[in-house]
């Protein structure tokens, strides 16, 4: 990325930012079934619009900050737009993530400073790693918390 595109995002971005999380985003804790039978928890922070101009000032920003997503398109219907997802997903990027953005955040600031207490209960920086496999009970409470 060249510096004149760099010197474009300014706090205001990260303000804007803020505002689109906290009206069209969603920051949750998705619970899954590994191949084995034993759950497995993923931090996930989503945002879901139908204005593509909306989903790549959130891409530049997130660019910008060096934070990997994912983009996913789905083509509308007659009941439907073509819509637009970005998504971060699991504990070393949405640790890389929430932090920076959290202070911009109003309705959802309480759920992402829950996931990212979560979050580090299970990341084990000293390793770069996820902690073990299973989840204690501070883990699961932490878990309801969030969902609910």
């Amino acid at each position: 990325m060249d510096n004149q595109q760099e010197s474009s995002i300014t706090q205001k971005d990260f303000g804007w930012l803020g505002g689109i999380i906290d009206g069209e985003g969603t920051i949750t804790l998705v619970l899954k079934e590994r191949k084995n039978k034993t759950p497995i928890i993923t931090p996930k922070l989503t945002i879901v619009n139908t204005d593509e101009k909306i989903i790549n000032k959130v891409q530049e920003i997130y660019k910008y900050l060096n934070i990997p997503f994912w983009r996913t398109e789905y083509e509308g219907n007659k009941n439907w737009k073509k819509r637009y997802v970005l998504e971060v997903a699991g504990i070393s990027r949405i640790l890389r993530t929430l932090p920076i953005i959290t202070n911009y955040l109003v309705g959802k600031k309480n759920l992402a400073d829950l996931v990212i207490e979560w979050c580090n209960r299970r990341y084990d920086a000293t390793n770069n790693k996820h902690r073990k496999l299973y989840y204690s009970q501070a883990d699961i409470d932490l878990y309801i918390k969030i969902i609910l």
